[in-house]
This record gives structure tokens, C-alpha cells and sequence, in this order.
């Protein structure tokens, strides 16, 4: 009876064709495919992401779980395509963007966002690549450039939608609306801050013990990190625990005091101008 490590030997050895034929496939396939532009002649999804989004080919559909669906006809660029035992996955970036509607406040804004799917297309094992690139032709439409492919009766027409009227005007009353709030956030993060500082002042203490773990905290204070301003902004404070009685009182009072200090010193830094 084969020990397990022989079967596994046997199982790597009998895995070696297989590999060995994907990647000849594979190499094949994208030194012809690669960097094309293509017409897609069946309706694909895509959730417009960044990334590239399963789309499972069942005889002539796909089954994709992304969000949004596009017609047959749209225009591609072949990113890659990669081979597997009995599948090849055809990497697509869309040519042509969408946009995405978002509220922020008063404001309606709209991101350009780039589509991609993989086109994961069933094969026979062991196929060569001209039974594959004959399944492929009936999925994709190959051109040798972008306009040829625009040329082509199958290409949809699609193009991203437009921006709408005056939009670059409303993206400038956004940015001046933006920097107002965010000023706004900066200046009510250091009211906090001066409140805090002046609660630690009212409670200082002239006991010596008091005092000397006052002094102590100041200094462990200052070397505590703020980050960002987005980080300034949201950030909060625990005293590190030191010592016992008067001296500890004293050692986290001494850290918040310089904490509030620092913090109030990097926020002036935080505000933006308003054009």
C-alpha cells in the first residue's frame, strides 16, 4: 500500500501536464488577446469598485452577483486572461466610466468610477487554444484598436453620462462649503480643548507629592502622538496610571494638561482656507 507523502508525490506528478498545459495556454492566448480592445456580445455586470468582478459564463449569459448590468455591445480592453484546468478568466476593463450620484450636505455630487469583471469562461480540459479562442470569438468581438471597435455594428454606443449643467460651479460652492465645516469642527475641537485645559488649572494642587507627579505628567504628556488632522479632530485622551495618591492625581493631571496643550497647538494648523 502507497504511503501518503508517495501518494501525494504521485498526485504532483500526474498535476505536472495540467500545469505545464495551462500556462502554454495561457502565454498563447495573451500574446494575441492581451492589450486588445473587444466588443462584449452578451449583457455583463459589474459593481464598478475597482475590482475585477465574477462573471460566470453559462452557455451564452453570465451569472454575476455585481450590482449593475450593461447591455451586450459594450466596448473593453483586454486587461489578461488567465488559464485554469477547465476554465480561462478573461480580465475587462470597461472603456467607458459611469457615475455614481452621493449627498454630502446640501450637495449633490457625482464620482466617475471605472468598471472591470473577469469573464470566467468554462473549457474543456487539455483544449488547445484554437478551441478556446473559437468559444472566446463567440463571447468577444476582438479589434486591433479602439476606434476600429467603435467602428464595429456591435458596439452599443454607450459613453458615460455627462456631468450636469454648471457642475464645476458647484463643485466650487462644495469645496468653500467643506472648508467652512471643517474649520467650523477644528475651531469646536479646541473650545474642548480649552475647556479641559482650564478644568486640570482649577484643580491643580500645591502639595509637594501632588506637584512632583504634576511635573512628571507633563513631560510623559508631551511625547503622546496626535496624528492627523482628521485624527486631531476625533481624538481622546486616557491618562497613563502611574504611582498612588496625591502623586498619581497629580501624574494624570499633568498628562491631560500637556495633552490639551499639544493638541490645541497642532490644531491651529487644521484650518483650511475658504476661497
Amino acid at each position: 500500500m502507497a504511503t501518503p507523502n508517495a501518494r501525494l508525490a504521485l498526485a504532483l506528478l500526474l498535476s505536472l501536464p495540467v500545469a505545464a498545459h495551462a500556462a502554454g495556454l495561457e502565454d498563447t492566448l495573451n500574446s494575441r488577446w492581451k492589450g486588445g480592445w473587444a466588443v462584449v456580445k452578451l449583457p455583463i455586470s459589474s459593481s464598478c469598485d475597482g475590482f475585477y468582478n465574477d462573471n460566470d459564463v453559462v452557455g451564452a449569459r453570465v451569472d454575476s452577483k455585481a450590482r449593475r448590468r450593461f447591455e451586450a455591445g459594450e466596448l473593453v480592453r483586454v486587461e489578461r486572461i488567465g488559464a485554469k484546468r477547465g476554465r480561462v478568466d478573461v480580465f475587462l476593463d470597461l472603456a467607458e466610466a459611469i457615475l455614481e450620484e452621493r449627498r454630502d450636505g446640501p450637495f449633490t455630487l457625482y464620482d466617475t468610477l471605472n468598471c472591470r469583471i473577469q469573464l470566467r469562461v468554462p473549457i474543456p480540459e487539455r483544449a488547445d487554444s484554437g478551441a478556446v479562442e473559437t468559444r472566446l470569438a463567440e463571447l468577444l468581438e476582438l479589434h486591433g484598436s479602439e476606434r476600429e471597435a467603435e467602428a464595429s455594428p456591435a458596439w452599443n454606443g454607450r459613453r458615460r453620462e455627462p456631468f450636469p449643467e454648471n457642475y464645476e460651479q458647484t463643485l466650487a460652492a462644495y469645496e468653500s462649503w467643506k472648508a467652512a465645516q471643517t474649520n467650523v469642527a477644528v475651531q469646536d475641537r479646541m473650545d474642548r480643548a480649552i475647556e479641559e485645559a482650564a478644568r486640570i488649572n482649577d484643580r491643580v494642587r500645591s502639595d509637594p507629592e501632588y506637584l512632583e507627579g504634576f511635573a512628571a505628567g507633563v513631560d510623559r504628556g508631551k511625547d503622546r502622538h496626535h496624528g492627523d488632522c482628521p485624527s486631531l479632530l476625533s481624538s481622546s485622551f486616557s491618562p497613563e496610571g502611574k504611582g498612588d495618591g496625591d502623586w498619581k492625581r497629580g501624574y494624570e493631571d499633568g498628562q491631560r494638561l500637556a495633552w490639551n496643550l499639544e493638541l490645541l497647538r497642532k490644531l491651529k494648523d487644521c484650518f483650511v482656507p475658504v476661497a
